[in-house]
């Protein structure tokens, strides 16, 4: 992003690496823009960043109305999506139509990851979706399988 890019990139670079794992493949995409999307000032982006890693593998799959609210954000599930997947937002806290920073969907084909290791693994890698989403501006999506 603009200011904050510097450490969105370490953050990227960290969240990328990959578990070299036949059965835990995990990919994210652009899926389009993010609908009633704001831009996040320098404060919003640090709230947010705070917000995600705090995010773990088990709050990943929690239904409404979980969220991790961090001084001017929420960061929240809005909703189950089909095969047992979740929609994820960042929201500015207070504000009226479009106040969405970031948004996610993560596919139940992840959820089954069954060690430590993958669980960790997807737990990298939807927390950097979010943080790409927010620098892009575009909602992602994260997918498997991982077994």
């Amino acid at each position: 992003m603009k200011s904050d890019q510097t450490s969105g990139q370490a953050f990227q670079k960290k969240g990328a690496e990959s578990l070299n794992d036949p059965d835990c493949n995990i990919s994210i995409n652009s899926i389009g823009l993010i609908y009633n999307h704001c831009t996040p000032s320098p404060v919003n982006i640090q709230d947010a960043r705070n917000a995600i890693f705090q995010l773990e593998f088990a709050d990943i799959w929690r239904l409404p109305p979980f969220g991790i609210t961090v001084g001017t954000i929420r960061l929240f599930v809005q909703g189950a999506i089909e095969g047992g997947g979740r929609d994820w937002q960042i929201q500015l806290n207070g504000i009226n139509g479009a106040n969405t920073i970031s948004a996610v969907k993560v596919f139940g084909n992840l959820a089954t990851a069954s060690s430590q290791e993958r669980q960790a693994y997807v737990q990298r890698m939807v927390r950097l979706a979010l943080v790409e989403s927010m620098n892009l501006a575009a909602l992602r999506e994260v997918f498997g399988p991982c077994k």
